[in-house]
């Protein structure tokens, strides 16, 4: 059965969950010892739970539904994947022509070609429900992962009950995850990987991590800023398996097409890559905000300069404090959320934002703070609020110029770093 729980074992080992109230993060004192030896306990879903299981498989049906009886059900990235595919193992190079939209590029390593391979042995509409049904589970599973995460194993006072957490962190990406189900793209998978790896990361065993992390980054290799956080926290043995399954991955087309048309092959997606920028615009990016609002015309340099910021701080927040576990969870999420502002992409990425907003959602609870509420609504508008639905194209598309939805993000990032390097001060949390 899914493991919603986090490592229910961690549970049955003397676990004591604590919360600083001195910081505004959490962090996790848990004896370990003798924790192989406990039985796993079955899981059991609260009604709180089961309801929210509930609303997101509605809504998932739903909007397959309605995209079906409207004739939307196009699926563009899942075209790209099934047409590369088919012309890869048909002797073709996938990374050549577009399939489907004039953007629509196979621009996946060649390790993915072997990943999505089993489509090549399946009708088109097969392939595309099998797609949707992985999307709809992995974001089944993110949810209860993050609650499991951040409600559980934090603090029980904060998170015990407050299923509506998940309900708001839902409708922050509600507009994302419409588009990711209507060009069915592989977001929501990179999403699971993340989570659950995230989850891993403070068991003794640590391939749970290396494995999902590494699936993740050769699926999308944008994915590398979320290990930016184990180089200060000298997350070595994590690295060098993360470099490991990298390496695998690199060379296991060597089985099947030899040394030289594995090269081949690698030089043709590096290509591929090159020529990405000159077809996608992404209002959201560092590169058109900082070209838009001052002028710039660098296509590095202010993505650069926020990351060196962001490096910055975080060196600041390891040498004035001892390092905590959850410090690095809450760093790994913040730079997993930077990753769309950081690279031009499409608005699906977006999604990577949602392990942030969940922790950030618990943390403001936590914390009671007004001032907090207002700031998260105030990123809320632009970065869940942006649709023709809603405002109409003009106003949507005048929201797209302005790159509404990257400065949202940006926000959102902005408050959750302030809550990390500000912590409330005993007298503050005595008054309450």
């Amino acid at each position: 059965m899914i493991s919603c729980r986090l490592d229910q074992r961690l549970f049955d080992a003397q676990m004591t969950a604590c919360y600083r109230r001195e910081s505004t993060y959490f962090y996790l004192k848990i004896d370990i010892q003798h924790v192989k030896e406990q039985p796993m306990k079955s899981i059991r879903f609260t009604k709180s739970e089961i309801g929210f299981t509930v609303f997101l498989l509605l809504f998932c049906f739903l909007f397959v539904f309605v995209e079906m009886a409207n004739n939307k059900l196009w699926t563009n990235d899942f075209r790209v994947y099934y047409g590369a595919v088919h012309d890869f193992f048909n002797g073709k190079n996938p990374y050549v022509d577009n399939y489907g939209l004039d953007s629509g590029y196979f621009k996946y390593p060649p390790f993915t070609l072997y990943l999505f391979g089993v489509l090549k042995w399946i009708p088109f509409w097969i392939g595309q429900f099998i797609h949707l049904f992985l999307l709809a589970s992995s974001l089944l599973i993110s949810m209860f992962v993050l609650r499991e995460m951040t409600f559980y194993i934090v603090e029980p006072s904060v998170g015990k009950r407050r299923i509506w957490l998940l309900y708001v962190g839902f409708l922050c990406v509600a507009i994302h995850l419409t588009r990711e189900f209507h060009m069915g793209n592989i977001n929501l998978i990179l999403l699971v990987l993340f989570v659950v790896g995230l989850s891993k990361i403070q068991s003794e065993s640590i391939w749970w991590t290396a494995i999902c992390w590494s699936l993740m980054t050769i699926l999308k290799p944008i994915m590398i800023l979320a290990f930016v956080p184990l180089l200060f926290y000298r997350k070595w043995k994590l690295i060098l398996y993360l470099g490991g399954l990298g390496i695998t991955f690199f060379l296991f087309p060597v089985l099947h097409l030899g040394w030289g048309g594995n090269l081949t092959l690698w030089m043709d997606w590096f290509k591929s890559i090159a020529a990405h920028g000159t077809y996608i615009v992404s209002e959201n990016s560092l590169k058109y905000l900082s070209s838009f609002y001052f002028g710039t015309q660098s296509e590095w340099i202010p993505s650069l300069v926020v990351l060196l910021l962001l490096m910055g701080v975080l060196t600041f927040q390891c040498v004035r404090k001892q390092k905590q576990q959850f410090d690095l969870m809450n760093w790994v999420v913040l730079f997993t959320a930077f990753t769309p502002n950081f690279f031009v992409t499409d608005t699906e990425h977006f999604l990577l934002s949602l392990p942030l907003l969940v922790f950030l959602l618990v943390q403001l609870a936590a914390r009671k703070s007004a001032v907090g509420w207002v700031f998260f609504g105030i990123g809320f508008v632009p970065f869940s609020l942006n649709a023709n639905d809603l405002w109409g194209r003009k106003i949507s598309d005048y929201f797209d110029q302005l790159g509404a939805l990257g400065i949202g993000n940006l926000l959102f990032i902005g408050l959750f770093l302030v809550l990390i390097l500000f912590p409330e001060t005993k007298t503050e949390n005595s008054e309450k």
